[in-house]
């Protein structure tokens, strides 16, 4: 069977047609863009935790050294008392791979950290602890909080993170 077109209708779509077209868009849109949201957000979401290992593993070895003032990344931590001391802060920045780069100083952890010695920063790693009671030996241990944050560029309120919490002695 063949179609013919009818002689006397004009080629093209109907308002109705354009409209519904329209309103058909104006729904999956939306849809379709909190859908790719959620995927990146997962996306970098699991990036930061397949990071983690490394960058909780450097920042243990930096507050292992900063027991005995011998850190490059974070000042010396008391014997007692949490750290950092008197409301300062000790944060580090890693690259997308997890590579450390240096410490981010207090004025730029807050704004948000882009670039540091030439190098992309994707993750900055907040560390901070408080002293607790001591254990059956008489050895004092100290409780320590990491938080992965990400990404770096974005002002400390806007970053999501990874909480990593230990004890050491």
């Amino acid at each position: 069977m063949r179609w013919v077109a009818e002689k006397n209708r004009p080629g093209g779509f109907s308002l109705i047609e354009a409209v519904v077209s329209v309103g058909v868009l104006a729904v999956a849109a939306p849809l379709v863009l909190a859908a790719m949201m959620r995927a990146s957000e997962s996306s970098a979401l699991a990036r930061a935790e397949s990071r983690s290992p490394a960058m909780v593993s450097v920042c243990l070895e930096e507050i292992e050294q900063a027991r005995y003032g011998r850190s490059r990344l974070l000042d010396e931590i008391p014997p007692s008392g949490p750290f950092p001391a008197s409301g300062g802060l000790a944060a580090i920045a890693f690259t997308a791979e997890g590579r450390v780069i240096d410490r981010v100083e207090a004025a730029d952890y807050n704004d948000g950290v882009r670039r540091l010695k030439s190098e992309s920063v994707r993750y900055i790693v907040r560390i901070d602890g408080e002293p607790e009671q001591v254990r059956d030996d008489g050895r004092p241990m100290r409780s320590v909080r990491m938080a992965i944050e990400y990404p770096a560029g974005t002002p400390a309120k806007k970053r999501r993170s990874l909480e990593f919490f230990g004890r050491i002695p």
